[in-house]
């Protein structure tokens, strides 16, 4: 084997300081690309850690919640969904004759089963006095009543004749119960029954 001339020797050496110098790039720009993740890992850790935190300072007062719900929401007993449905919409339609508000039209929700909670809700649109109207809209929620406004839409009725200003409300009103411990809904149920058998 012959050596190499000058000449080949410094374009040896110039192609393995090319090469050298690549393969540095490409390191180097790996080991950036790593170090920026970092940055943003740090910041989303450093995020859950304040998360953690706050949720750590309210953990008192969350057990006080939790105590305090399972101390007071009403529990089913010997009653039925369907039973509290009804009872909801006729004391709905009390509060309403009792205030001499029209129910224009009324009707039962579809009962939704929840993790923490199980809820009966009735939709009513009503039209009255506009000051009774927000009246009755001000005794609906509150806590010992465990019933909450889903829905509401409220306009001024520009047509009306009559001398106080009228109003036509929409609203959705839902009441929630204990969850049933089985943790299965009645149509889950009703699957599963049908499963066994099957």
């Amino acid at each position: 084997m012959r050596e190499l001339t000058v000449r080949e020797k410094v374009l040896l050496g110039a192609c393995i300081g090319a090469i050298f110098i690549a393969v540095n790039g490409f390191a180097a720009r790996s080991i950036l690309k790593n170090l920026s993740g970092g940055d943003g890992e740090i910041r989303s850790l450093r995020s859950q850690l304040a998360d953690h935190e706050m949720r750590l300072e309210d953990a008192p007062a969350a057990e006080a919640r939790e105590k305090w719900l399972s101390e007071m929401m009403p529990r089913l007993g010997d009653s039925t969904l369907g039973k509290e449905q009804g009872d909801l919409l006729q004391a709905l339609q009390d509060e309403c004759f009792e205030r001499k508000l029209t129910i224009e039209r009324q009707s039962l929700q579809e009962i939704e089963y929840n993790n923490f909670y199980t809820e009966v809700a009735v939709r009513l649109e009503i039209k009255g006095d506009e000051a009774v109207v927000t009246e009755w809209l001000t005794t609906l929620q509150g806590p010992e009543k465990f019933q909450v406004i889903k829905n509401l839409e409220i306009e001024l009725d520009l047509r009306s004749r009559e001398p106080e200003p009228q109003a036509e409300c929409e609203i959705t009103v839902a009441k929630w119960f204990v969850p049933d411990s089985s943790g299965v809904s009645p149509a889950g149920a009703d699957k599963a029954n049908s499963d066994e058998q099957g």
